[in-house]
């Protein structure tokens, strides 16, 4: 093949085009793209939610739970003065001490009320069997029975009641 042919080949390989041409590819690749975003969008906020088709959304009020504290924290409420009743909430006694604090929330408030829960983890140190180890006086020395109901005045303990009859009997008749 001469030279001359070569050269003529390569100019028939070659194609022109236009300026429109190439603003037309562009526009398609752009298009493409936005589509490919816009999928991947539907597709992610169907997946959390945030797109529902004909579900009417369920709206849950937010409440925070001030009732329940744990036992390290029984001085340090800002209250002058309040009960904690202390019992195991999955204990079988545990609905006699629900009854104790709705009866004394809906007919008796006289000052706060605040429950510990004696199943968690981190109120299990404080816990002793025998009544006759119940100490009450800090928070270092802490140690209490399931069933107790203590009042606290000015961060100091005033008095604790043992047992469900003698928390009614002294919560109830003063």
């Amino acid at each position: 093949m001469s030279k001359k042919n070569k050269i003529k080949k390569i100019d028939k390989v070659k194609s022109y085009s236009s300026d429109s041409d190439e603003m037309t590819s562009m526009f398609k690749i752009l298009g493409l793209v936005v589509l490919a975003l816009a999928l991947f969008y539907l597709v992610f906020a169907i997946a959390t939610g945030e797109i529902s088709f004909g579900k009417k959304k369920t709206e849950y009020k937010e409440e925070i739970q001030n009732e329940e504290i744990l036992l390290g924290n029984i001085f340090s409420r800002i209250d002058s003065e309040y009960y904690v009743l202390i019992y195991d909430f999955d204990g079988t006694d545990a609905i006699d001490y629900e009854n104790i604090y709705n009866m004394y929330i809906n007919n008796f408030k006289t000052s706060k009320m605040y429950l510990v829960d004696l199943s968690k983890k981190f109120n299990s140190s404080y816990v002793v069997e025998d009544n006759s180890l119940v100490n009450v006086t800090n928070v270092e020395s802490l140690k209490v029975v399931n069933g107790m109901l203590v009042k606290v005045e000015n961060g100091n303990i005033t008095s604790h009641s043992i047992g469900a009859q003698e928390i009614r009997k002294n919560l109830f008749n003063n």
